[in-house]
């Protein structure tokens, strides 16, 4: 982003006007969603008006929209014109096309005329209804970890091809999130508001805690501090104490068993593991870890396994440890790996 865009300084009808702002709000990539998060988290005393302007833009695809008189439209209107021919104090003028006129009238609307009631002739359970949670999504592509924070200061890490979504802020009775992949969590204690994570057909509620969440062939959970409840969509629900790990299989299997910290989350200090992993295995964290992909024409044994470790090492180094158990030749351009019998 150019430096020279002094965001701090932004009011809403400036972010309306960003076009780099809207594409975060309307498509929501890599590269904006890193900028706007950590943003978001410098300059905390400015998320109620970034809030007010996605929820200005997210509204202007609405199918169905509120009515309003003609007398009302045209003072509204009246409004925007009347702001947009206003100097700013840097000098310059408002600049306001079709569609800003419309968010800024979606904003007055919503901003004023709700509170004259003027938005409930609609009955109270359709306005419940139409209600609209901001939510914001990290999504990690494979080769990257993302370390931040949620509004209400739990702690993520986001391992590589994992995503969680998560709501602008914590309203009401629980803290809730999505998510798909993998992430440890240290959640802030709150006793009044459980933090509640959705993933798949599980649910995992928890007062204050922390654990690492898997969600890939299986789902696992592994809690490090705290008390945690996975409940299922068939109302089951089990309590996991510290140093215990939950393991749902595919095939419906469910087990509890101790863990070594080090096998399951040493990733988020840059561990990478490997624990009696079969070939396939092998080769799907390393294309994981390091953002590549690998074609192998390696043939291996029926029952080969490979276990070891690696702290913060490049691509070649660790196929440089694989071959001494297993001898191949590789290749590695751009982000292609090749390996095949020397």
């Amino acid at each position: 982003m150019d430096e020279k865009i002094k965001y701090i300084d932004f009011e809403i009808e400036d972010f309306l006007n960003d076009e780099f702002f809207i594409q975060w709000v309307k498509n929501p990539g890599e590269e904006t969603n890193h900028f706007w998060l950590k943003w978001i988290e410098n300059n905390p005393d400015r998320r109620p008006i970034l809030q007010k302007a996605r929820e200005i833009i997210a509204m202007i695809d609405y199918k169905e929209r509120y009515v309003l008189s003609d007398q009302v439209y045209m003072d509204l209107y009246e409004n925007i014109v009347e702001k947009s021919h206003q100097t700013r104090p840097d000098g310059r003028y408002f600049q306001w096309s079709g569609w800003h006129k419309a968010a800024a009238i979606l904003f007055l609307v919503f901003s004023t005329v709700y509170g004259i009631d003027v938005l409930n002739k609609r009955n109270k359970e359709e306005s419940e209804n139409q209600q609209v949670t901001t939510w914001l999504t990290v999504d990690n592509p494979a080769g990257q970890k993302y370390k931040f924070q949620l509004p209400d200061g739990t702690r993520v890490h986001l391992n590589a091809a994992s995503s969680i979504a998560y709501p602008q802020n914590f309203d009401g009775e629980k803290r809730t999130v999505r998510m798909q992949g993998e992430a440890f969590f240290d959640v802030t204690k709150d006793p009044n508001r459980p933090f509640v994570i959705q993933i798949d057909n599980n649910q995992v509620t928890v007062l204050g805690t922390s654990f690492n969440l898997k969600n890939g062939e299986d789902f696992e959970l592994a809690l490090v501090e705290g008390k945690v409840e996975v409940a299922d969509s068939t109302g089951g629900v089990i309590t996991l104490l510290p140093n215990e790990m939950l393991i749902k299989r595919k095939n419906g299997e469910v087990t509890k068993t101790e863990f070594d910290p080090l096998e399951i989350f040493g990733w988020k200090d840059q561990y990478l593991i490997f624990k009696d992993d079969s070939y396939p295995e092998v080769i799907r964290k390393m294309e994981t870890w390091f953002g590549v992909t690998i074609n192998s024409t390696l043939k291996v044994d029926k029952g080969w396994a490979y276990s070891g470790s690696y702290h913060n090492k490049p691509l070649n180094q660790v196929l440089d440890g694989i071959s001494i158990s297993s001898e191949f030749d590789y290749k590695i351009k751009d982000k292609t790996v090749t390996i095949s019998n020397p």
